[in-house]
């Protein structure tokens, strides 16, 4: 980790010095062997007083931007092999420091991800006594005052900071660019209903630099919004949310894989991209049982499986970096979690479900999920296409269905056909392969595999939109399956539209 110069200026005194409070050496009392008690038989001794040639530094570390004891960081004595780990008090002890002046230098993940480093001013040590010490990372407002400019900070007092590398290795995503979309926090109601508003979404960006930190000024004092790094070559994370309750400074590390370029491709001929990560976890409900059958897919990405009896899953070839999984079942409402995978080792998550409640419809702000819409390219589609079928989220909630395919059986080109309440839908268009439908949820590809598993994956009351194309020119290239002439239904989801992101 290394300070630029104008940080490095405006940190060298108070970094050194400021966080340390350093006490006289106090003595410490020479340990004397005890003197045998005499013997008529045994020979008298004198023993030699063992002297200590060593010094020792005792403290404790603080975490002065969360407000507590700073754990599992690493206290160095400059110049010397001697360091000690702080416990979960964040105190430490350094015995056998050689007398003399030495600097004291502190580690850890915090410090890492501020892109600074932090140590005192030259500490004298004297053979035999403790020096006495508390060390302490800068506070929030201390450190946003010297990461940002007055005339940024001007815009808002909050600052978001972190570091962004490549997932297999410790090396700097050094050029890629870090976005932050949030929207103000809605009005008070009036006469205990809500006020309607258009709301824009509020962007921050920044590159990161030779040293892997990136730095956002200008925010809000509290938001909630997502994060996400994209690389020059197109290579992105997941959408990850933050929220900030309090205090100026946030924190937040991420990493980005190039892109992966399509090296195969599916039973439809489409390509599709392969990583070379792995995840596995397991997936229960509030009281910790598992949940079996459940759907877990890699969001913004084709590859989906479901839970086995004891609720454990395995997704495999995925791209590396910060991402996303999405869990659905039957009677639980969908989860979503952020996993760091790589190509180095196989990474674990475990999900837990919370259970469905039925909610009254709440008022929402409908320019909100128009500008969802709009991010997933549906409304400029409808306006746009020479053919396909569009289903809005109004049309969607006047139909009151039940199951999903009850909102297809008045699709045109559609056919719903089944036995004992399982439904599967067909196509009553294609040329060839009869009746043959791809359907794409949050744009990743999902197979019909039996009658009514469509409907078990997902319910009216989580769908936003749909389009349905035929087979043929109108298709839009991203819904077209090389080498076939299935139709297509495309379904994007509340969890998708709804997220509070910035157009792609």
């Amino acid at each position: 980790m290394r300070l630029s110069p104008l940080i490095a200026s405006a940190f060298g005194v108070s970094l050194l010095a400021s966080p340390v409070q350093a006490q006289r050496p106090t003595s410490r009392p020479t340990v004397k062997t005890p003197t045998p008690p005499k013997e008529a038989a045994i020979p008298k001794l004198t023993p030699t007083p063992q002297t200590i040639t060593t010094g020792f530094l005792q403290g404790v570390a603080v975490d002065s931007i969360h407000g507590g004891p700073l754990v599992g960081a690493l206290i160095q004595i400059d110049g010397t092999a001697r360091a000690a780990i702080t416990d979960s008090l964040g105190r430490f002890l350094v015995d056998s420091v050689p007398p003399g002046e030495h600097r004291v230098a502190l580690d850890h993940p915090i410090i890492d991800t501020l892109g600074i480093m932090l140590s005192t001013q030259p500490m004298s040590f004297v053979a035999n006594e403790v020096t006495r010490m508390v060390i302490a990372v800068p506070s929030g407002e201390f450190l946003a005052s010297r990461f940002c400019t007055p005339a940024r900070r001007n815009l808002g007092p909050g600052v978001l900071v972190g570091r962004i590398r490549e997932p297999d290795s410790e090396n700097a995503a050094v050029g890629a660019r870090v976005s932050l979309v949030w929207y103000d926090p809605d009005p008070p109601q009036v006469a205990g209903i809500a006020v309607k508003v258009n709301k824009a979404p509020r962007v921050r960006e920044a590159t990161v630099g030779e040293d892997g930190t990136y730095r956002l000024c200008g925010l809000p004092e509290k938001y909630e919004g997502k994060l996400q790094a994209q690389r020059k070559d197109g290579g992105t994370t997941a959408e990850v949310s933050i929220s900030q309750e309090e205090g100026v400074l946030a924190l937040r590390s991420m990493s980005v894989a190039p892109k992966v370029v399509a090296s195969a491709t599916d039973s439809g001929g489409k390509a599709q991209p392969k990583g070379t990560a792995r995840v596995s976890g397991r997936v229960t409900n509030k009281a910790g049982a598992p949940v079996a059958g459940a759907l877990v897919s890699l969001l913004g990405g084709g590859t989906t499986t479901r839970t086995r009896q004891n609720g454990e899953f395995v997704l495999d070839s995925l791209p590396a970096g910060t991402q996303a999984i999405a869990v659905r079942q039957l009677g639980y409402s969908p989860a979503e979690q952020t996993v760091e995978l790589s190509s180095r080792a196989p990474a674990r998550v475990d999900v837990q479900l919370g259970e469905k409640r039925v909610e009254l419809a709440a008022v929402e702000v409908i320019s909100q999920r128009d500008q969802g819409l709009d991010r997933v390219g549906f409304l400029s589609r409808k306006r746009g296409a020479a053919g396909g079928y569009f289903m809005t989220p109004e049309q969607i909630e006047a139909r009151k269905a039940i199951q999903f395919t009850d909102l297809m059986t008045a699709v045109p080109g559609i056919r719903v056909q089944g036995t004992m309440g399982r439904m599967a839908i067909s196509s009553t268009r294609s040329v060839g392969r009869q009746g043959c439908v791809t359907i794409y949820v949050d744009n990743s590809r999902w197979q019909q595999m039996e009658a009514g598993d469509l409907d078990s994956f997902i319910k009216p009351d989580e769908v936003a939109a749909i389009e349905v194309y035929q087979a043929g020119a109108s298709m839009p290239v991203e819904f077209q399956t090389s080498g076939s002439d299935c139709s297509a239904v495309v379904v994007w989801t509340k969890l998708n539209v709804d997220r509070r992101n910035r157009k792609r």
